[in-house]
């Protein structure tokens, strides 16, 4: 849930890139974005992150023919995902449920992060918003925890965001009482992952949201997203 930018490239001109094949991706797209699954947030190690196509490669039309072929081995088709968020959008086609998604759209704009790990839409989203929102937790199954009629026990997300917002208000508690710096809580985002969590947890702080936004913890930051004349609140973006 953290807005991602990436390059636009072309082969030649208004010749989108296309790769030999979509794996030889990977290196290039971690260095820009970094090795977070662009869906959920979760760090994960580089060989872990799947390259994820966004009009996936399995979506079939009407009469059970491959949609999207002709993407399949293009640089603008591709982002980052890790093995539950991959696994649960397989092959629903994002052209139909039309979804936010987190390279066009500020997902942190319109979801939040309750206590208990439990994923809730801002209750002042209305409208096209609502609706795009939640399309894209459907997409990814983003709001799985125990109790859940979808849930498993291999989906780790859900555990893994309890995990990290422990760590993050402990570090907010050790801020406070200065008994940590920023340096140390943007090495511990960067290793932990959910830029989501470690945003909403240091909203008080304008300093360490400006870190965490426009620092090398988080390469591929949209940092149009965020308002710098408003504390960097979130902006909907485009």
């Amino acid at each position: 849930m953290r807005p991602v930018i990436k390059s636009i490239r072309y082969s030649a001109p208004n010749v989108p890139l296309e790769v030999t094949h979509w794996q030889e991706a990977k290196e290039e797209l971690t260095n820009e974005i970094g090795t977070f699954c662009s869906y959920c947030g979760k760090y994960n190690s580089r060989s872990a992150l799947h390259v994820e196509h966004i009009y996936g490669k399995k979506c079939v039309d009407a009469t059970g023919n491959l949609k999207y072929t002709h993407l399949q081995n293009r640089w603008d088709n591709f982002l980052l995902a890790c093995v539950n968020c991959n696994s649960i959008k397989k092959s629903k086609d994002i052209a139909v449920s039309d979804p936010y998604l987190p390279h066009l759209n500020n997902l942190l704009h319109f979801i939040e992060i309750l206590a208990g790990g439990i994923i809730r839409i801002k209750p002042d989203v209305t409208g096209r918003d609502l609706i795009r929102t939640k399309a894209f937790i459907d997409l990814i199954g983003l709001d799985r925890i125990p109790g859940h009629p979808e849930y498993s026990n291999k989906d780790d997300r859900w555990d893994s965001r309890m995990k990290v917002a422990d760590i993050a208000e402990r570090q907010r508690i050790r801020y406070t009482q200065r008994a940590t710096g920023i340096e140390t809580i943007i090495d511990l985002a960067a290793a932990t992952g959910y830029f989501n969590i470690w945003y909403t947890t240091f909203y008080a702080f304008e300093e360490v949201k400006h870190a965490l936004i426009n620092g090398v913890a988080f390469p591929g930051t949209d940092i149009q997203s965020f308002d710098p004349q408003n504390h960097y609140a979130t902006l909907p973006r485009p």
